[in-house]
């Protein structure tokens, strides 16, 4: 290629199309009519969203209301690149409030190359790929910019994005006199989702009906499993109380017995035991007695489900903080894959007795329950009824080594997700669980 076929564009504002020091051999001429429409966008996007003034002299935020989080105007305007920008608009309009501005211009081979979306009180740009001009979407695990966007109820929001089929990274929290929650979009971007914050303790924050209070693993041998999680986990295992002592939520292992070996038993909230009593009944289960279970009194109700599962209820004390979506502690378990051979008589039953509520998940005949503590997904078909928890490491790729050495087994290697790293395991004595690493 000749570059004389190129003049000297230094004063021109789309020297960056032409591909000038932009590293490549080669100069790239962008599409004329791109160029113009794109030329003229930038030329109408000079006068900046409606209501931000440009100053030379520095500005001063008043103090902001309750109802209006912080967020910044930006010092520079967003401009997204998605590989499939049809599917992201759609995304971004359903799922974040989004409102599309004008017509997007579109490219000879039907590529959108330039699209307005007015969000958060501001607007943000967006257009598909162009590996001429080096802009491709994020790879999973590999995001460089994140995106701070007002909302009006954070924990609304994330929940929403999470149900559209974002990755909630970090589930809300409190901080800066905001509430952000932190997702990753299904197109590769990360957004910090920010509302006003809730100062108080609000019912949304108190343990809710449905969500898992205590864990217990079930094993053949319960000293075995200790030795087995503490060189992998670091676990600290009290055999006389049957506890994990070092996790930030209550977590015991035990011998199986009737409970079936090598899977996770379940005890969930409920509002009161009488009518837990009687929704299980009517669901077709079957109930036990109430028992103490522990030495500070707390006490559950035994039961079994119609699919002969085994699993106990609680009411806990309403000054008890509610767990997060998905404890980030080394060790502790962050996501629980409930395996049944019938998801529908499973959704049926957990949705009378805990009303928990299910959208569809990433595969097929999968579920996840909406707004459960922590994360709760189902899957369909499998051959027997197993709970099959993912446990947190600060390294996946050193904990399946840590795995091989103490006598387990590597179902699948670490692999990327949008949300982290995770590896498939199998303790020693057969029991499946995933390792996880959160982003």
């Amino acid at each position: 290629m000749n570059n004389t076929e190129f003049p000297d564009t230094s004063g021109d504002p789309l020297r960056i199309l032409r591909g000038v020091d932009s590293g490549f051999d080669d100069p790239v001429a962008p599409d004329a009519a791109f160029a113009d429409a794109l030329r003229d966008r930038l030329r109408r996007g000079a006068t900046l969203p409606e209501g931000v003034i440009m100053s030379t002299t520095v500005e001063t935020v008043s103090a902001p209301t309750q109802s209006e989080p912080v967020v910044e105007r930006p010092g520079a305007l967003p401009y997204l690149t998605v590989a499939d920008a049809r599917a992201a608009i759609d995304w971004y309009v359903a799922n974040l409030d989004a409102r599309l501005r004008g017509e997007p211009i579109v490219m000879e081979d039907g590529t959108i190359g330039h699209a307005e979306l007015e969000m958060g009180g501001g607007v943000v740009y967006l257009a598909g790929e162009f590996a001429d001009m080096g802009l491709r979407a994020p790879t999973p695990g590999h995001v460089s910019v994140s995106l701070m966007l007002a909302v009006d109820d954070t924990d609304a929001a994330v929940a929403r994005a999470g149900r559209g089929g974002a990755s909630v990274t970090r589930e809300p929290y409190e901080g800066y006199g905001n509430r952000t929650g932190t997702i990753i979009d299904p197109f590769g971007h990360r957004w910090m989702l920010t509302g006003p914050s809730k100062s108080a303790v609000a019912a949304s924050d108190r343990i809710a009906q449905g969500d898992l209070v205590y864990m217990s693993l079930q094993t053949p041998d319960a000293a075995r499993a200790a030795r087995f999680y503490r060189a992998v986990l670091g676990w600290e295992y009290d055999p006389a109380s049957r506890q994990v002592t070092n996790l930030g939520h209550r977590l015991g292992i035990s011998e199986a017995g009737d409970y079936g070996n090598n899977t996770l038993y379940c005890v969930y909230a409920v509002d009161d035991f009488g009518s837990a009593r009687e929704a299980i009944i009517a669901a077709g289960g079957a109930v036990g007695s109430i028992d103490e279970v522990s030495s500070d009194g707390a006490r559950v109700l035994d039961a079994v489900d119609d699919q002969g599962v085994r699993f106990s209820v609680h009411v806990p004390d309403p000054a008890a903080p509610r767990s997060p979506q998905h404890p980030r502690g080394i060790g502790e378990m962050s996501y629980l894959t409930v395996l049944t051979p019938d998801s529908a008589r499973l959704r049926a039953f957990y949705g009378s007795v805990l009303g928990w509520e299910f959208h569809p998940g990433r595969i097929d005949d999968g579920w996840e329950v909406d707004d459960v503590r922590p994360q709760i997904g189902i899957g369909g078909g499998a051959d027997t009824s197993v709970a099959v928890p993912m446990w947190i490491a600060d390294d996946v790729e050193a904990a399946v080594e840590r795995v091989r050495d103490a006598g387990g087994r590597v179902i699948d290697e670490p692999q990327r997700a949008p949300y982290g790293v995770t590896a498939r395991c199998a303790d020693d004595q057969g029991a499946e669980f995933y390792l996880g690493q959160l982003f």
